[in-house]
């Protein structure tokens, strides 16, 4: 009932599918009856310039080698403003903001899209909890308090309710949940903004700890053509 256009019109074209191939007739008929179609207006309505953010996490007090240290902080928030303040005054019509919730560069994302009345979407990979204990927690405790104010205004999108691949993902070499989150983010902003897409990453141009971060968001959004 609470479904937005998008995800109405969606379930509305695969039970179409279904009918067509004389499959379920009599529950597809049952679910089509139930689903009302968005009015023309909205379905046709622009769709909205979208940044997608990509960035490193906070340093944890015990890392070794710095890579995004607290004392940055107000210099990442600043190059973060001058980047968005720079979409916002090129962009015709409306802005929307994708980013997961992790310390660091997310958590300055959302902050400073809610400053420049920018609205945003928040992204996890895990339930709340488990994601606060692999991308929030190390951070420190001002930050687990931040990211729980956005949490509670942005009510995120949830990927899985396990930190394992499902089967099916299993048996790809050297992939991980958050390649995959990095590829949910991408695809969901692609279709959003139906390609009028913006890349912004707080990067120092290395590779990562790990599979599936900045550099990955980077590599494969300029892949499909994001700016």
């Amino acid at each position: 009932a609470g479904a937005p256009d998008f995800a109405r019109d969606s379930a509305r074209k695969q039970l179409l599918l279904y009918q067509s191939l004389g499959i379920f007739l009599e529950n597809t008929q049952a679910a089509l009856d139930n689903i009302v179609e968005a009015p023309h207006e909205e379905v046709s309505e622009k769709a909205p310039h979208v940044i997608l953010f990509t960035g490193h996490r906070i340093d944890a007090a015990d890392r070794r080698a710095p890579r995004f240290p607290p004392v940055s902080e107000d210099r990442a928030r600043i190059l973060i403003t001058e980047a968005l303040s720079f979409e916002k005054k090129n962009t015709e019509g409306k802005l929307l903001g994708i980013s997961g919730g992790a310390s660091g560069g997310d958590i300055l994302f959302h902050e400073v899209c809610d400053e420049l009345d920018i609205p945003t979407r928040m992204y996890l990979a895990l339930p709340v909890n488990d994601y606060i204990k692999a991308s929030v927690m190390d951070g420190g405790p001002a930050w687990v308090e931040r990211f729980k104010h956005l949490f509670e205004s942005k009510r995120p999108e949830t990927l899985s309710d396990s930190g394992e691949l499902p089967r099916w993902l299993r048996g790809k070499p050297a992939y991980s949940i958050w390649q995959r989150s990095n590829l949910w983010m991408l695809h969901n902003a692609l279709d959003i903004s139906k390609g009028n897409l913006t890349l912004i990453a707080l990067w120092n141009g290395e590779a990562g700890d790990g599979t599936g971060g900045t550099e990955d968001m980077v590599k494969r959004a300029h892949d499909r053509g994001a700016t």
